[in-house]
């Protein structure tokens, strides 16, 4: 191998030595947004520390962070129930407002994943607002609706609250 060669080889493997340094070190830092929690997994199994807003350590290439949002958000939903005389109640559209406990974040990535509003919360809410429509008659559902939507709401918090979900209210809209 000529010097010019050995030259060129060594400059290389230098230059690609920096590059992967540079790299690793960026990847050893996580910003986590206001209002997140960040959820620490290393090699895939679900850790025990959370991380908190603002600029944290982490392990390159072992460990991977997962952004859990805990801001307010909204669910809508329309769907069917029956009365309590049997009546169908179509077009029963209901907002709720709930947000991740930061606490249990990291237990309900472990058991659910960041798929938690369609296997947690619409299910709960479904099932919370058919046995509570199932209480009322047709005409109950109209003339006591701030009682129907408490009962509504507690029924949610109950099945939501034990999730690491916290139900903040419960409107009925249509």
């Amino acid at each position: 191998m000529s010097p010019e060669t050995k030259k060129i080889v060594k400059w290389s493997v230098i230059g690609i030595i920096i590059i992967f340094t540079i790299i690793t070190l960026f990847n050893c830092f996580k910003t986590i947004p206001t209002g997140y929690v960040g959820v620490k997994t290393q090699f895939g199994k679900v850790q025990e520390t959370m991380l908190n807003e603002g600029i944290n350590f982490k392990i390159p290439y072992i460990e991977k962070i997962v952004l859990m949002d805990c801001r307010t958000q909204k669910a809508e939903y329309t769907m069917e129930a029956s009365s309590k005389d049997l009546q169908k109640v179509s077009n029963f559209t209901i907002a709720v407002n709930y947000n991740l406990t930061k606490d249990t974040a990291n237990k309900l990535y472990r058991e659910v994943g960041t798929d938690y509003k369609s296997v947690i919360i619409e299910p709960a809410i479904q099932e919370a607002i058919k046995s509570t429509t199932a209480s009322y008659t047709a005409e109950e559902l109209i003339t006591r609706r701030s009682e129907v939507s408490t009962f509504a709401t507690e029924a949610i918090f109950n099945k939501l609250n034990d999730k690491g979900i916290s139900v903040t209210s419960v409107n009925i809209l249509d």
